[in-house]
């Protein structure tokens, strides 16, 4: 039976839970929140032991695994705490705003016999892999990806200080399979503009962001890339289309366009041939825990696609990002960490 402790009771700490409860092999143990009040409905409700202290919960419990998901800034130090006690990591984008606090935990997480995973789950999606398997790689020349969204619901996510902005926070998924698709970035060159969500209102929902975002990305192996996000628009504006994504990636080759739409379909395109289109057979969700519980069991961290050793690259180019549209500057991303 593994073990495991939930850090964080916010909603998306909760879709962590309500998950690892389908797995037989799974126990959870307790709960760790810094809002009493929260704490106390959600160990109740569940059942767990509550704590409000994260090294109270290391000491008084003996845990396999936790699943960290908590503000971007609590991250690294509670990853560091966990990895000093022993215990494996699930831990939830993005890593941290911070390149030197990523290049300390690449560090322990090298010198430790512990697993850290990130939470990119969309590599572990059937569509994910059916996207892949369908690329020409020697005629592969393009990725365009898109994220269309609004004001985040969770408010500290409206904070460029504290959640780094919609490529860092969010479209940082399509980074990871940017990066799974074409390999790493050698050059990354971005704009960003708060036009469109400066107003009056937007200060009063505490918006204190970058409202649409442009990319440039140019790969080592000479495919070029583009993502375009933005946080100007409002949930239902696909009301009328309900097959648009809000989320997508293109993958173009030499007449051939395989469309990757958000862990929903992949749509597959290509000269003299009927257009294919493939469905989600999974929870992709899901399934990053069962190669998670996996690698726990057999203490065997290569069984997972997103173990830190490779996800944090996807967080650094988004960062890398960050500084181009500060800098007005390409950047490489190694540089950054090197």
């Amino acid at each position: 039976m593994i073990k495991f402790g939930i850090i964080g009771a916010g909603r998306r700490g909760l879709d962590h839970l309500r998950v690892l409860k389908n797995f037989e092999e799974v126990s959870i143990q307790a709960i760790c929140e810094s809002d009493e009040k929260r704490l106390l409905e959600v160990s109740e409700e569940y059942k767990l032991r509550g704590y409000l202290s994260l090294e109270d919960m290391l000491h008084k419990e003996s845990l396999d695994a936790v699943v960290i998901s908590t503000p971007v800034p609590l991250h690294v130090s509670q990853t560091l705490q966990c990895l000093k006690a022993g215990v494996n990591v699930m831990m939830e984008k993005p890593i941290s705003l911070n390149v030197i606090e990523i290049k300390n935990l690449l560090d322990a997480v090298k010198s430790s016999n512990k697993i850290v995973a990130v939470g990119f789950q969309l590599r572990y999606s059937n569509l994910t892999n059916v996207a892949k398997e369908n690329i020409d790689e020697e005629t592969l020349s393009m990725l365009v990806g898109r994220w269309y969204w609004t004001i985040p619901p969770i408010p500290w996510i409206r904070l460029r200080n504290q959640a780094g902005g919609q490529v860092v926070e969010q479209a940082v998924h399509l980074l990871d399979l940017f990066r799974y698709f074409a390999g790493e970035v050698e050059k990354v060159y971005a704009e960003y503009t708060e036009r469109g969500r400066n107003t009056e209102e937007d200060k009063k929902n505490n918006f204190d962001n970058w409202s649409s975002y442009a990319v440039a990305l140019k790969f080592k192996n000479g495919v070029i890339g583009n993502l375009y996000t933005t946080y100007s628009l409002y949930p239902e504006v696909f009301r009328n289309f309900p097959n648009e994504c809000l989320a997508y990636i293109d993958l173009i080759c030499r007449e051939k366009l395989i469309r990757y739409c958000n862990d929903k379909e992949v749509r597959i395109l290509k000269k003299n041939e009927e257009p294919k289109i493939f469905n989600s057979t999974q929870n992709s969700t899901v399934e990053m825990y069962r190669s998670f519980i996996e690698a726990v069991k057999e203490n065997n961290k290569n069984l997972i696609p997103t173990r830190y050793e490779d996800a944090y690259k996807s967080t650094l180019l988004s960062l890398a990002a960050n500084e181009s549209a500060k800098t007005g500057k390409p950047i490489n991303p190694e540089t950054l960490i090197n």
